[in-house]
């Protein structure tokens, strides 16, 4: 079992998403966090993923505790009102 997963981000602002490595034991909010940076959200949002299955991640978690998986595609959603 890998140590780090490979996931592909959406972002509302973006029509280009962008591929991220983050660790398993990462929090979710956390990542999320760094791929809002990337697509240039300012720090403090309360960010995280949706799955594709529209299950919205809880932030407090980890990715391997929510079940993220290499390959996964995750959109960024803002949990305190839109993105």
């Amino acid at each position: 079992m890998s140590e780090v997963v490979n996931v592909i981000v959406f972002s509302p602002r973006e029509p280009k998403p962008k591929e991220f490595k983050f660790p398993k034991s990462e929090n979710v909010g956390a990542a999320a966090s760094q791929a809002g940076e990337a697509f240039g959200y300012p720090k403090g949002l309360n960010l995280t993923f949706e799955n594709s299955k529209k299950t919205v991640l809880d932030r407090n978690l980890t990715l391997a505790q929510v079940g993220v998986d290499n390959g996964d595609k995750l959109e960024l959603v803002d949990t305190g009102g839109g993105v």
